[in-house]
């Protein structure tokens, strides 16, 4: 892919996060709406594969979404997932379900810091999602622990993360 489609990439997933923060800036909380619906958390592991930084937001309590990025060595990626919490006051339990969308950026060369040339290749990977969420409704520290398999051509890959955020 070229810089330009890294560009567009990029653009798209600002557009999405500051379009998302600013329609909720607009909608004021009412009686029925107690519970927090943005999330920022730092993932180790998980979709992101070493870490990713991530940004989620609630629909509703039970159903949201959340966008990640994660640039480490050749790879820079962006988890994206659509999540599902069943559980009680700040417990629940977190099903999900995405893609991770890849960029590998490899140079020729015997090493990755060679001089050859450049050549990039995009990546599909699907994810699941299962594990346990501690996110208060009012806000505040976010915890979360989860299963999170990888499938891609070559077969499922096992892992998991853990994350630390906040909710506001």
């Amino acid at each position: 892919m070229s810089r330009d489609g890294y560009s567009k990439v990029a653009l798209l997933s600002l557009f999405l996060l500051v379009g998302s923060v600013t329609a909720r800036a607009q909608t004021p909380k009412d009686s029925t709406d107690r519970f927090c619906r943005d999330a920022v958390y730092i993932e180790l592991g998980g979709s992101g594969g070493l870490y990713s930084f991530n940004f989620d937001y609630r629909i509703s309590k039970e159903i949201g979404f959340r966008l990640g990025f994660t640039a480490w060595s050749i790879v820079t990626a962006f988890p994206i997932t659509v999540n599902y919490l069943v559980g009680w006051h700040a417990h629940h339990i977190e099903l999900g379900m995405g893609a991770v969308v890849g960029f590998v950026s490899l140079t020729g060369g015997t090493s990755f810091l060679g001089n050859g040339p450049s050549t990039g290749a995009q990546a599909l990977w699907w994810e699941g999602t299962i594990g346990y969420r501690y996110q208060p409704d009012d806000g505040g520290f976010v915890f979360r622990i989860d299963y999170t398999p990888l499938l891609e051509p070559k077969g499922i890959y096992s892992w998991g993360g853990i994350s630390f955020g906040y909710a506001f």
